[in-house]
């Protein structure tokens, strides 16, 4: 059984986060640019063979409804799907980017700072919760 790795997709950065070999803990790994290279950015910073499954965030809505946002990372995930050939999930990521910005807080990064890291976060967040059940 290999890793899981988990990608918080934006159209200009993106978070990854992987878990380690025993698929308990989540493990910050990059934020990578996206638009046109992100998959190639995406092949680089992961170590693909080591790697069974792959979780996309799924932005939904509040209500649980699909937005426009929502319908970007379904088209991405079936295009990394079809350029990595390793299965893809979507897992609802509501709310992890805000818990992602209340840690970043607690440690005293500054808003900058925070901007930057919050993607690889979150990834790592809805990793940790996938892996805990």
């Amino acid at each position: 059984m290999g890793r899981v790795a988990a990608i918080d997709f934006g159209e200009k950065r993106i978070g990854i986060a992987m878990s380690d070999i025993n698929r308990k803990i989540a493990l910050p790994v990059d934020i990578v640019e996206g638009g046109k290279k992100a998959v190639q950015n995406i092949r680089a910073s992961l170590p693909l063979k080591e790697i069974d499954l792959i979780l996309i965030g799924l932005p939904l809505e509040m209500s649980g409804k699909k937005g426009p946002m929502a319908e970007k990372v379904e088209a991405f995930a079936k295009m990394l799907e079809d350029a990595l050939g390793i299965p893809i999930q979507l897992v609802d990521e509501r709310l992890s980017s805000k818990g992602a910005d209340v840690q970043l807080k607690e440690i005293s990064l500054n808003r900058k700072a925070r901007s930057a890291k919050i993607d690889m976060i979150a990834a790592t967040l809805f990793l940790q919760t996938y892996l805990d059940r």
